[in-house]
């Protein structure tokens, strides 16, 4: 059976099982065909020969910090890095969520940059390239963000389908390979897990827990998943 891989970098069990089963719910997946691999936990060789399509998830590494980083998340950048080259390389369906999209900016050649960073927190996006995956949805639309590192412009190599006020949040490479800054599988129920998980970790005062929980609740954020979902449509990963 050819396999969805599905790579996750998130260390809490909660947090990293509640992102795995929103890409299934608003994705479809085929659930029986899924190859979980979380990178706290381990860093396998893969083969990709047999699979259909990658999902990567968001996590606590970053890209741009190149000094004093933790061991873990060195093994992890290195590994998701190789992994994209190897993506690239052949054209495989990828889609990268945060992490995901530093992956391919750094397999490019570019670099994210620390401080282009939007809190845990609904942000507006605007539609700049057409797209399958976007067609027909509005110019601008409202997705789940939440991240210290970002690219104001995307690198040679990748083309930019959307942007909000602060970077670029959405790239295609090749055909069939598509990053984003923002979190396709996220609602607000994620986000408010998210909110309380990682209030001590940076991405916002720890006094803004109940006014971002309350943010994510009153936003309408249903495009993200859409463009999830027809990822999966496109690439016979649904069930």
């Amino acid at each position: 059976m050819r396999q969805i891989l599905i790579v996750q970098s998130r260390p809490e069990d909660e947090v990293a099982d509640a992102e795995l089963e929103a890409m299934v719910r608003f994705g479809a997946l085929d659930a029986t065909r899924i190859r979980r691999v979380r990178l706290d936990r381990e860093r396998p060789a893969m083969d990709l020969g047999g699979v259909d399509a990658v999902l990567v998830g968001g996590g606590p590494a970053n890209f741009s910090d190149e000094h004093g980083r933790a061991p873990v998340h060195a093994a992890t950048v290195a590994w998701l890095t190789d992994l994209a080259a190897r993506v690239i390389r052949d054209d495989i369906p990828y889609l990268g969520a945060c992490l995901g999209l530093g992956a391919l900016v750094h397999a490019l050649g570019g670099r994210m940059v620390r401080g282009i960073a939007e809190s845990v927190a609904p942000v507006e996006l605007s539609l700049v390239g057409h797209d399958w995956l976007t067609d027909g949805l509005p110019r601008a639309f409202t997705a789940f963000g939440g991240h210290k590192e970002g690219i104001a412009e995307a690198p040679e190599g990748a083309t930019t389908l959307a942007v909000s006020a602060a970077c670029v949040h959405m790239v295609r490479v090749g055909q069939h390979v598509v990053g984003t800054q923002f979190h396709p599988e996220l609602d607000a129920d994620g986000l408010e897990q998210r909110i309380r998980a990682y209030r001590d970790h940076g991405y916002f005062s720890p006094a803004e827990v109940d006014d971002l929980v309350a943010a994510g609740y009153a936003a309408h954020v249903e495009q993200p998943q859409v463009i999830l979902a027809r990822f999966a449509e496109r690439y016979g990963i649904a069930r």
